[in-house]
């Protein structure tokens, strides 16, 4: 009779409990990198109001003293 081979597959998860820490550094690094992005002015350029021009009227005085 003759000797049957048996064949054992063992799947590994890549070595232990990486993927929570993996994702913990992720996550940080994006909130650190959006701190910088907001500090620097560089999202304020992006979705920021894009008017550039300054409306002074200067025939209408902001404050009114009334003397009586």
């Amino acid at each position: 009779m003759a000797d049957r081979i048996i064949e054992e597959h063992v799947v590994h998860d890549g070595g232990g409990n990486s993927g929570p820490l993996t994702a913990l550094i992720v996550v940080l690094f994006l909130i650190v990198l959006l701190a910088v992005l907001y500090f620097s002015g560089a999202l304020h350029r992006l979705f920021g109001p894009h008017k550039t021009e300054v409306d002074i009227n200067i025939n209408k005085p902001a404050v009114v003293l009334s003397i009586k």
